[in-house]
């Protein structure tokens, strides 16, 4: 359900300066090619001002050198994407939890869901597993015994959680999640392949997100770890007793192989492969498709990109003598 407000309010609960109709009405958000009267768009860099001249847009969040129409509404913002995503979590709030369990969950009796929590159909909870306070658990979702899930957390429908996980507050774990399988432990023994109990758990910090159809399993002995404010995209795998420090993201469909250490503020592209205990460090980023060899240590600085990783300015000056190469083998 949509939110309306003035210009005049939105400045107000972004804390931005605003210049033009302080009353002008705001119920939505678009892109500025598309905005309307009442909705809003932001300008996020110079080679939008153009664009954003000939927006009709109700107001924009813009930075600091966008001259603007005269009759432009405009709140001026350091970071107006940044920004622009808040005011869309003012404009289209989130639905109220509705506290309360629906009749058709099956809950054990030894469960703990605080009174303020919202369990929707079908959902199972098992032994001893507790629920905090303001969370939503949607429909068809799995809670495994001795689990414990924090406050202000969003499980949505699907979601599967493992025995003796634990999950901190503020947490979004989108559908189809599952989080505590088996890692992927085998020893060949006598010609064919043994499995190794995986005996450990998961520990998933605060205001971390999920994306749906990601997997995270459980370490063979200790914890797999994710740490706070961690942002995982769809599809992505990380496997047993990888450590994922703060406030990391990664993209869509990467794999990391048991042992993996990421630190804090590292940033991994899309479908990148790391291989067995490598390590990133903290602030270190690794370009889309990359692949990390097993051991190896990617250090913060340039980026990484290729297979196998190296820094991209390496990794182009390969590519064009590759080219080179290809346009004088074709010259002969």
């Amino acid at each position: 359900m949509q939110r309306h407000m003035t210009a005049a309010e939105l400045a107000s609960q972004l804390g931005l300066p605003l210049r033009g109709d302080p009353d002008k009405p705001l119920d939505s958000a678009a892109m500025l090619d598309d905005a309307g009267p009442a909705q809003i768009a932001f300008v996020g860099a110079p080679k939008y001002f153009e664009a954003a001249l000939r927006s009709a847009a109700g107001c924009l969040i813009a930075i600091a050198d966008f001259p603007g129409r005269p009759n432009q509404t405009i709140l001026t913002s350091p970071q107006p994407r940044a920004h622009f995503g808040q005011a869309l979590a003012l404009l289209y709030p989130a639905p109220p939890i509705l506290p309360g369990i629906h009749p058709s969950a099956q809950i054990d009796s030894t469960a703990l869901i605080d009174p303020t929590a919202e369990i929707a159909p079908f959902v199972t909870i098992a032994a001893e597993a507790r629920i905090g306070a303001r969370t939503r658990v949607a429909a068809g979702t799995s809670i495994g015994a001795h689990t414990s899930i924090g406050d202000d957390c969003i499980l949505h429908p699907r979601v599967t959680v493992y025995d003796r996980t634990t999950i901190g507050d503020r947490c979004i774990l989108h559908s189809g999640a599952v989080i505590g399988a088996d890692g992927f432990g085998f020893e060949m023994a006598g010609g064919s392949y043994q499995k190794v109990p995986q005996v450990g758990t998961v520990a998933i910090g605060n205001h971390v997100e999920i994306g749906a159809n990601t997997c995270i399993d459980r370490a063979t002995l200790g914890a797999t770890v994710i740490g706070d404010g961690t942002k995982l995209d769809n599809m992505v795998h990380i496997a047993h007793n990888c450590v994922i420090g703060k406030h990391v993201v990664i993209a869509a469909q990467t794999g990391l192989a048991g042992g993996v250490t990421i630190g804090d503020y590292a940033v991994i592209g899309g479908q990148v492969g790391v291989g067995d205990k490598a390590r990133i460090e903290s602030n270190a980023i690794v370009g889309s498709g990359a692949g990390i060899l097993t051991s190896k240590i990617v250090r913060a600085g340039e980026p990484v990109w290729g297979t196998p990783a190296r820094p991209l300015r390496r990794y182009l000056e390969q590519l064009a003598t590759v080219a080179r190469l290809s346009k004088q083998r074709d010259n002969k």
